[in-house]
């Protein structure tokens, strides 16, 4: 079971339906990237071959496995397509 915030149940899970929950549990497992927030939180980055290979970013509580927000990251995405982040 996916522990999530009243912020992702609330709002960003709403903001971005076509985030499915088996994708985020997928990134958090798999990520090509971790990174801690200014914030304490973590971001992860994953892609998703099913969206077709798009990035998907999850954003965790400091405990690492509660969700607060979960979108495809065009920007890292971008950057990956330069080399300039892992694949």
């Amino acid at each position: 079971m996916l522990k999530t915030t009243r912020y992702f149940d609330g709002f960003a899970s709403q903001k971005h339906p076509e985030v499915k929950r088996e994708w985020i549990r997928y990134v958090l497992a798999n990520p090509v990237k971790v990174e801690k927030q200014l914030n304490n939180r973590l971001s992860y980055w994953g892609n998703i071959e099913e969206a077709e290979g798009r990035t998907l970013r999850v954003v965790t509580l400091e405990d690492g496995e509660t969700v607060h927000n979960a979108f495809f990251d065009r920007n890292f995405y971008k950057r990956q397509q330069r080399g300039e982040e892992p694949q």
